[in-house]
């Protein structure tokens, strides 16, 4: 799994962040944990090492027209938008994320 927070250049959360912590509780397994630095750059071509792609609605707002250009290079992966806030908002946030990432399961 590759969960992306940016763009130009693509960014990936790595080791050492709150949102590898959060994947790792929701049992996802980051393909890119042993990467240098927190928020390794990474090509399209990288991400063919992840089954699934996550696209976080923040920083960088990914949108719909952005699974399209990632499916031209990253082909027949699962790719998903999803709410930023909830992987990597700590706080009350919280309380509903849980519930969150179980729906998000169900749909993969």
């Amino acid at each position: 799994m590759a969960y992306l927070i940016w763009k130009d250049p693509y960014m990936v959360a790595g080791n050492d962040t709150f949102i590898n912590s959060l994947l790792e509780l929701n049992n996802f397994k980051n393909v890119f944990f042993k990467r240098d630095g927190r928020y390794p750059v990474v090509t399209l071509e990288d991400l063919n090492q992840a089954e699934l792609i996550l696209l976080s609605s923040e920083p960088f707002p990914f949108h719909e027209k952005h699974i399209s250009e990632i499916e031209e290079v990253a082909k027949n992966k699962k790719i998903r938008l999803v709410d930023g806030e909830y992987f990597s908002w700590y706080g009350s946030r919280l309380v509903k994320a849980f519930a969150y990432f179980k729906e998000l399961h169900s749909k993969i």
